[in-house]
């Protein structure tokens, strides 16, 4: 039982250090999204989703059992899981730094970059989580953005047509 408690008080402790990180976060999350439908930073500011884009939904459809939408989202959410599972382990569990860290997270980036390269390469410009968002920083601020876009989304589209047929 006191194995339990301590568990509990570290859990605790982290949760008083992050309240003020958390309410400043969600704020800046309202405040981003209500001006440009989207929080991801790479996405707001050129319209191109990152390696990070639909985490947050799969993670939701994973709530929901639907395990297999979430892989569709974005499969880089399970390896997500079992290093935040790790992580939880070591920190809160045995009360120790985490073991491996630095290769764990290489690990997880690795695979997340190979993830979003074939993501990019299969469904980009139309689908999900991997499509253009018109509502970015550039395209308000450069001129011309939006037509470079529009160019670069019909030779995207050629080169994928000319590599399948």
């Amino acid at each position: 039982m006191a194995e339990v408690r301590e568990v509990l008080n570290r859990i605790r402790k982290d949760l008083k250090g992050f309240c003020l990180v958390a309410v400043l976060f969600l704020a800046l999350y309202v405040i981003i999204h209500y001006l440009f439908d989207a929080f991801c930073p790479m996405l707001v500011v050129t319209g191109i989703p990152c390696a990070g884009c639909g985490l947050t939904r799969a993670a939701l459809y994973l709530l929901k059992g639907q395990v297999i939408r979430a892989a569709n989202i974005n499969p880089t959410i399970f390896p997500m899981i079992a290093f935040l599972l790790y992580c939880g382990y070591f920190r809160y569990v045995r009360g120790t730094e985490i073991k491996g860290l630095k290769y764990a997270l290489m690990l997880l980036a690795a695979f997340a970059i190979i993830i979003y390269v074939k993501g990019m390469y299969q469904n980009f410009p139309d689908q999900a989580p991997y499509a253009y968002h018109k509502n970015n920083i550039c395209s308000r601020l450069v001129p011309d953005y939006g037509e470079w876009m529009a160019r670069l989304f019909l030779d995207i589209r050629s080169w994928r047509n000319e590599a399948s047929g």
